[in-house]
């Protein structure tokens, strides 16, 4: 129906539609079927897919080999190498060298994927197995893959055979193939075989841009091959491609050619490049090298004076250029070279070639600049420092060197050699204190040498410093020297500043060491001895004679021997003189024969050789003043009167005639005359005393009393003050002078006789009292001792005197049994012998008016000091002694008496209470003591002994002591003592409950007159008085005295040191509540100045000044132990009331005394003494 919602069906095609459609269906099927070929392996990248048809083909077909071998591939390259060695090893036989390249290169890719790093031993055996795959039989790609796999396992030498082979097989791509065999052989290092290939690979080349590129790449291989000469032949062989771009590629080649001897080669290289490029740098340097290398100097020279014009010269350029010159005998354009290369590379060898150079050259100027400019960073070699201050030297510059070595030496202060050059340069220039500071610095740094020490003192020397140059000289251990030079210095510095001993010491060390003795030498030798050594000075000249006998060596000794009256050696020397050729014209050899014949007793042969002496030597002025003494010795008024007149002109002129003149004028009684030579004298020799004297007497002579008076006064005066002397010829002048102003020549002349003494015992008498006045006791016991060989009276003082300096005791016994001696000398005398009781009751006795004043007071002095030793009377006293804790005051008796000579006795008696707090619970109440000392004298030594008793409420104590002394000397004594149970002293508890046992021994030295030294050890023990041990130590007391004056009042300084060391017991005390450190200080020390003023002593048993005495002392210390000052205070005053007695007030004050717990102490007494006898 129309209007109906159903359609009728529709056909869309028709049955010849489809019948049309069917057929060309099958029309395509027929055209498009192949059959099997749709499932064989694509030539592209396979996929799974085509893995997955392969695999159902090769099952439809197990048999087919290519396609087995495609499937194996396609695996090979999806990676699924486990799939493909199983296909691999279902290859049949046929295929064996398909297998084995399979296995293999499934190796290598199976070694790839692993993660871990492969091994060179699973490479090793890799590289082996791709080895083991036949090549033949593998195609164009495996052979390519096979060469990857090689270089994969580090085999390049099998990979380059391998592309040899594809360039045999593929000659399409040969080049390509060659060129890979060459990366191939230049990677195994087969570097000659590489470029083998490549000059084939040169000669196939098609293109310009290949052969260049190839024969770079052969060149290279040559040189890797070190086959620089073929390649100098490649590049040589292929100039015509290369151009100006390729001169990296000449430049080698050059060097190349250079470096294999091809010159030729090079040559034609380079005139290929010069042609190319001509204004190339760099082919100018390879012509250089070239030019250098063929042995072209010069034409090497011109080409690099070429580079200098065209561009700036590397240092390498530089250094060539620089060692051109010098070859080509161009030194200094070289060392312009040289210093050119040190502004832009600056090296130690550089810049020492050249300095050297500079030096050789003698430009001074550029070798001091090279070398300070070193001297700045571094520390120069010994070479260089010396290069350098020569250089200074010739250019004329001292004092910039002198400016910079300072420089140098204040950076580089260890180079020893900088100072010594520094030394030398101011020794050029004469800068002689710069010198001496030098060698000072020198020393503290490095310390001298002896031979550098004596150049030191030669400078201080020239500076006229010899005192510094002694000091520098004897810092030396001289023990250990024995270079003469050294001796000789020292001798001539010791002469210069009169260090005669040392002197001496030297030129005798020089004669020891062998070194002779030289003309000055002697001199000084004799100079010495002179003054020291008389006998050896003539040792000396005698020695001197006899290595060179002049006249001038004889004329010294003679005049020596004379002067020594060494017969001997005189008349040894006259014999000796008398051979020589010219002896009559040595005026002293006359001398000696007519002293000799004087000596001789014959007076006219002595007078006649001076005589003729006087004719044969007019002008020996010597020989004159000697017959002018033999005329005055032998009293010829008669024959000196012409004499006196003919040559007084001459004795006008000659001062060695004015004092015979003087003299012979004087025996003439022409004393007017005498006068005026005598004045002459002194005017030329003012200080010759006993010139003077004899002057004195011509004024007495002359009248001139007055004058003579005031003279003699005044020459008293300086005798007084000066050292004596009697020297030979002294003594024969003033003997001399004597006899001519009074007693008359006969009298001299029987005084040099051996039985004539009377002048020589007026002047040995004058003599002794001038020696006596001076205080010169040895060289007085000297004289004495010559006085007896010559058989001279001695008055008894002297012998006194010598008798109490050597403590001679039978002598003194002898001079007191003899008589002669007065009252003072014989006290002297036995106080000497220890007799001092005797000596006490001689000296009372002899006191009276009718004494002189002066006797008088000496005597008086000796009994004060007698009586002072052995005092002799009563005192009676109140005394309170403080000891800072503890106070003890009370009543003193004291009683003393003298017993026949020798012996003395002593008592002392006390009642004394004890009070304060330092004794605790303690109550020792009153103590009643008593002391009982007997002494005697044996001599020079004293010995004693000594009882104490003491009891008070805490106990008893009976003590016992003995003590001795000996007079060592007049100044020395030594003294002893060991007591046991004594009191104490040491603090008030051990004064109170304490006693002592001790050992000591001390002594007094006297230092001078008015110095003296004393000092005491002891060693003590300490215990309770019921015998507990309470410690024991040493105590040491040094103490030095200066006497200021020694009475009206007398004035003393002091210092001195207290010391004492005690070790207390251990653990506490059972008998006192107290412990030990309580009684005993554990260590004390002071050291302390005092000074002491008194007129007598107040409070002694004997007083020792008339009506009052005195005394103010007054001490101040540091008590080290303690850390503080102590100081102490004692004053006193006493007066007589009666007759001999004497009452006294004595105080003390003491701000810290020992044991005192920091409390003051001191005492304070009255006493009243009387003295026993007169």
């Amino acid at each position: 129906m129309r209007n109906s919602s159903a359609t009728e069906p529709v056909r869309l095609l028709s049955p010849w539609a489809l019948l049309l459609i069917g057929g060309l269906v099958s029309t395509l099927l027929v055209v498009t079927y192949n059959g099997d070929e749709v499932f064989m392996p694509s030539e592209g990248q396979p996929d799974a897919v085509s893995i997955s048809y392969a695999e159902l083909l090769l099952e439809a077909h197990p048999d087919d080999a290519s396609l087995r071998l495609k499937l194996i591939e396609q695996l090979i390259a999806l990676g699924d190498h486990v799939r493909a060695r199983s296909h691999v090893f279902k290859l049949d036989e046929a295929a064996s060298g398909d297998v084995r390249f399979f296995l293999a290169e499934l190796a290598v890719l199976e070694a790839q994927a692993n993660e871990k790093a492969v091994s060179a031993q699973t490479l090793a055996a890799l590289s082996a197995q791709l080895r083991g795959v036949t090549r033949e039989g593998l195609s164009l790609e495996q052979l390519a893959r096979l060469a990857r796999r090689a270089l994969a396992v580090n085999d390049p030498s099998l990979a380059a055979q391998t592309y040899l082979d594809l360039a045999e097989r593929d000659e399409a791509r040969r080049q390509q193939w060659f060129g890979e065999a060459v990366t191939a052989h230049l990677a195994a290092g087969e570097t000659g075989a590489a470029a083998r290939l490549l000059n084939e690979m040169i000669a196939r080349a098609d293109g310009a841009d290949d052969r260049q590129r190839y024969v770079s790449e052969a060149f290279s291989a040559y040189l890797a091959a070190d086959q620089g000469d073929r390649a100098a032949t490649v590049v040589h062989a292929n100039l015509d491609v290369l151009d100006a771009a390729d001169g990296a590629l000449l430049e080698a080649a050059v060097k190349a050619g250079i470096g294999s001897q091809r010159h030729d080669l090079a040559a034609d290289i380079l005139a290929r490049w010069r042609l190319l490029d001509p204004e190339n740098v760099t082919a100018l340097r390879s012509e250089m090298q070239l030019r250098l290398a063929s042995g072209q100097l010069e034409q090497a020279w011109a080409v690099g004076q070429q580079l200098a014009n065209v561009a700036p010269q590397p240092p390498e350029t530089l250094e060539t250029m620089a060692k051109l010159g010098e070859w080509t005998g161009r030194p200094s354009e070289a060392l312009g070279y040289w210093l050119k290369l040190l502004q832009q590379q600056d090296g130690p060898q550089v810049r020492e070639h050249a300095w050297r150079l500079a030096a050789q050259l003698f430009d001074f100027d550029n070798t001091i600049r090279l070398l300070a400019g070193a001297g700045q960073s571094r520390q120069l070699s010994d070479a260089e420092l010396d290069a350098l201050v020569y250089s200074h030297g010739q250019r004329g510059t001292p004092e910039q060197a002198e400016r910079w070595l300072r420089r140098y030496l204040s950076a580089h202060p260890d180079h020893s050699l900088a100072w010594e050059r520094l030394q030398q340069l101011l020794e050029q220039t004469q800068q002689l204190e710069a010198q001496v500071a030098l060698w000072a610095e020198r020393d503290r740094q490095f310390g001298v040498s002896l031979e550098q020490r004596l150049t030191w003192a030669h400078v201080h020397w020239e500076l006229f410093d010899v005192q510094a140059a002694w000091v520098v000289l004897d810092a030396v251990d001289r023990q250990q020297v024995s270079e003469p030079a050294y001796w000789l210095l020292r001798a001539e510095l010791a002469w210069e500043l009169e260090r005669d001993e040392d002197a001496l010491e030297g030129y005798q060390r020089l004669q020891a060491l062998g070194v002779a003795n030289g003309d000055t030498v002697d001199e000084r030798l004799i100079t010495l001895y002179e003054r020291h050594a008389p006998a050896r000075a003539l040792d000396v000249m005698m020695a001197s004679w006899e290595r060179k006998r002049t006249p001038a060596n004889l004329t010294r000794a003679l005049q020596w021997a004379m002067q020594l009256d060494d017969l001997p050696r005189l008349r040894l020397l006259v014999e000796q003189g008398l051979q020589m050729p010219e002896s009559e014209r040595v005026g002293a050899l006359w001398s000696a024969r007519a002293r000799l014949a004087v000596q001789a007793g014959e007076q006219a042969e002595a007078e006649r050789l001076l005589v003729e002496a006087v004719a044969r030597l007019p002008h020996a002025d010597a020989v004159k003043e000697q017959l002018l003494w033999h005329y005055i010795d032998t009293g010829n008024k008669a024959a000196l009167t012409p004499l006196l007149q003919r040559w007084e002109p001459l004795a006008h002129k000659r001062s060695s005639l004015w004092l015979p003149y003087a003299s012979g004028y004087l025996l003439l009684n022409r004393n007017e005359l005498a006068l005026q030579w005598f004045d002459r004298f002194l005017r030329r020799n003012p200080e010759d005393l006993l010139v003077q004297a004899a002057y004195a007497d011509a004024l007495d002579n002359a009248g001139y009393f007055d004058r003579a008076l005031r003279l003699r006064r005044h020459l008293a005066g300086l005798f007084d003050g000066r050292p004596a002397t009697a020297e030979p010829d002294t003594y024969r002048t003033y003997l001399r002078l004597l006899s001519a102003g009074g007693a008359g020549i006969e009298m001299l002349l029987r005084l040099e006789r051996p039985d004539g003494r009377p002048m020589l015992q007026i002047w040995f008498d004058q003599f002794s009292e001038q020696l006596e006045r001076l205080n010169q006791p040895a060289l007085k016991d000297e004289w004495l001792g010559w006085a007896r060989r010559n058989g001279l009276r001695i008055d008894r003082y002297a012998e006194l005197q010598q008798a109490l300096r050597a403590h001679n005791a039978s002598e003194l016994e002898r001079l007191l049994a003899s008589g002669g001696l007065d009252p003072a000398q014989r006290v002297e005398a036995l106080q000497q012998l220890g007799a001092s009781q005797r000596a006490l009751s001689e000296s009372l006795a002899a006191l009276s008016p009718d004494q002189p004043d002066a006797l008088q007071q000496q005597l008086r002095g000796q009994a004060l000091a007698l009586q002072a030793r052995h005092p002799q009377g009563l005192q009676i006293g109140l005394r309170r002694q403080d000891f800072g804790t503890l106070e003890l005051r009370g009543q003193t008796v004291e009683i003393a008496r003298q017993f026949g000579r020798d012996w003395h006795a002593s008592a002392h008696f006390s009642r004394q209470r004890y009070s304060g707090p330092g004794l605790s619970d303690a109550s020792p109440g009153v103590e009643r003591s008593a002391e009982l000392q007997l002494t005697r004298e044996l001599g020079p030594a004293w010995f004693g002994a000594a009882l104490e008793i003491s009891d008070h409420d805490e106990g008893d104590r009976q003590g016992t002591g003995v003590f001795g002394g000996l007079q060592l000397t007049d100044t020395d004594s030594l003294e002893f003592h060991a007591d046991w149970h004594r009191q104490a002293e040491e603090s008030g508890l051990a004064r109170a409950l304490a006693r002592r046992d001790s050992v000591g021994v001390s002594a007094t030295h006297g230092l001078t007159a008015r110095d003296q030294f004393t000092w005491s050890l002891a060693q003590q023990r300490f215990s309770t008085l019921d015998g507990e041990a309470l410690g024991h130590g040493r105590q040491l007391n040094l103490e030095f005295s200066h006497a200021l004056f020694f009475e009206g009042p007398s004035w003393t300084l002091r210092g001195g040191l207290t010391h004492a060391a005690y070790r207390l017991a251990d653990g506490p005390l059972h008998s006192v509540p107290q412990e030990p450190a309580d009684y005993l200080q554990e260590r004390f020390g002071q050291v302390y100045v005092a000074s002491t003023w008194r007129r007598g002593f107040p409070g002694a048993l004997n007083r020792e000044t008339p009506q009052y005495s005195w005394l103010v002392d007054v001490l101040a210390g540091w008590q080290w132990t303690e850390q503080q000052v102590g100081y102490a205070i004692n004053a006193g005053v006493g007066t007589r009331l009666l007759g001999d007695d004497e009452l006294a007030f004595t105080l003390g004050y003491q701000s810290a005394p020992r044991n005192g717990d920091g409390e003051p102490g001191g005492t304070l007494s009255l006493t009243y003494s009387t003295r026993f006898g007169r």
